[in-house]
C-alpha cells in the first residue's frame, strides 16, 4: 500500500468514528542542499505548509561537526510564546 493511500484511509477511518482529523504532518529530515529541493521548500513556505528548521551541517576543523539552524515557516503558537 502506498503511503498516500494509507494516510487517506486512516483519516477517513477517524472521520467515520466521529473524530475530526485536523492535519497530517511529516516529521523527519529531507536533504535540501540541491537547488530544486530548496525551491520546493520555498513553495511550501509561501503556502504556509511547512514549519521547522533547515539545519546546515558543516565541519569546523575537519573533525568537529557544527550546524546552523534556519527557521522555515511559522512557529506553532505555543512555541512562539515561550
Amino acid at each position: 500500500m502506498k503511503i498516500k493511500d494509507e494516510v487517506l484511509k486512516v483519516i477517513d477511518a477517524l472521520k467515520k468514528q466521529g473524530f475530526n482529523p485536523v492535519d497530517a504532518v511529516f516529521e523527519g529530515a529531507v536533504g535540501v542542499k540541491e537547488d530544486t529541493t530548496l525551491a520546493f521548500m520555498d513553495k511550501l513556505n509561501d503556502a504556509q505548509l511547512v514549519s521547522g528548521v533547515i539545519r546546515v551541517i558543516y565541519t569546523a576543523d575537519g573533525e568537529s561537526v557544527r550546524f546552523v539552524e534556519i527557521p522555515v515557516g511559522q512557529a506553532p503558537a505555543q512555541e512562539a510564546q515561550q
